[in-house]
């Protein structure tokens, strides 16, 4: 794995990133994603001693949109029969009628960005135990993507809850 301004994988390797030192190319639309350790929700994090969390001391705000957005990583090409993922533990407790979103988005030129396609959708709340979802983003070998962890608050009904929280967010390679 090289790290500069984007991160490449190669064949083996797996990012990943457990929110404990500075966000290296993490970055917020909207800015309510943070880091540091929940005071509300969960009350803890899944791996010590930091999370990211749509607010980590109180519900996340009324008609909000917020992306929390990875660092640019080079995937890999792999082979017919390998697979590469995306794996997080997560938390969330949400409005009845806000849905988070894992997002991807591919880089279509140099420094131009195509359109968030979804990956995945949850709704409600964990159940209040952290889970550990997996995506496949096979689609993307030999890609540059970047992953959006969408908050999306903005419809017509008002209420919220205390929020999403991501921990030890990994991409691994075959």
């Amino acid at each position: 794995m090289t790290v500069s301004q984007d991160i490449v994988l190669g064949s083996g390797d797996t990012f990943k990133d457990d929110f404990t030192g500075c966000l290296d190319g993490w970055w917020a639309s909207n800015g309510i994603w943070e880091t540091g350790v929940p005071t509300y929700g969960p009350t803890d994090t899944y791996s010590s001693p930091n999370s990211a969390a749509t607010i980590l001391t109180g519900s996340y705000p009324d008609w909000v949109d917020s992306t929390f957005v990875s660092p640019s990583v080079v995937l890999p090409d792999i082979n017919a029969g390998e697979e590469i993922d995306l794996r997080f533990w997560h938390w969330f407790s949400i409005n009845s009628h806000d849905i988070l979103h894992v997002k991807v988005q591919e880089e279509t030129a140099p420094g131009e960005w195509g359109a968030w396609t979804d990956l995945n959708a949850f709704y409600r709340n964990s159940g209040g135990v952290w889970t550990y979802p997996l995506i496949d983003l096979s689609a993307y070998a030999g890609k540059k993507i970047r992953i959006g962890f969408v908050l999306n608050n903005s419809g017509s009904y008002p209420g919220t809850g205390a929020g999403w929280y991501l921990d030890d967010v990994s991409i691994t390679t075959p």
